[in-house]
């Protein structure tokens, strides 16, 4: 008797499940829609990412290292500039670093113009006057 009992309430819920639909990724995405013409949900209307190139930095003197100004500076040409000292460990060795600093600074001199690091100094000092990061 307990095992029809048993055998009976596992058939049932077998049957419920089977009318349930499955969700799919879209609707299991979370809807932030400000416009009503487009539809959040789609794969298409995700946020464009994109990958930055890095410069090693041994110390972060003269790159105003977490500005949200410079932050932006470089991330619209497309680096990100990176505080790493020397001889610390899980780090880059010097070779690593070397070649992809010229590497990174070479597309900078093609991409941008071969004055991109005084251009860049000069946005920096507009970013630290602005922010009030200037000093003396």
């Amino acid at each position: 008797m307990k095992q029809h009992l048993i055998s009976a309430l596992l058939l049932c819920t077998g049957l419920l499940c089977l009318g349930q639909r499955v969700k799919t990724v879209e609707e299991h995405l979370p809807t932030e829609n400000l416009e009503m013409r487009k539809d959040a949900n789609k794969r298409s209307n995700k946020p464009k990412s994109t990958n930055y190139d890095f410069i090693y930095v041994p110390n972060a003197d003269k790159i105003l290292y977490g500005n949200q100004c410079v932050l932006e500076i470089t991330h619209k040409w497309g680096f990100e500039y990176v505080v790493e000292p020397r001889n610390i460990a899980g780090s880059k060795n010097w070779k690593g670093k070397f070649l992809n600093n010229l590497w990174v600074k070479t597309k900078l001199v093609v991409t941008r113009s071969p004055f991109w690091k005084q251009i860049l100094r000069g946005k920096i000092k507009k970013c630290r006057k602005m922010s009030g990061d200037l000093v003396g």
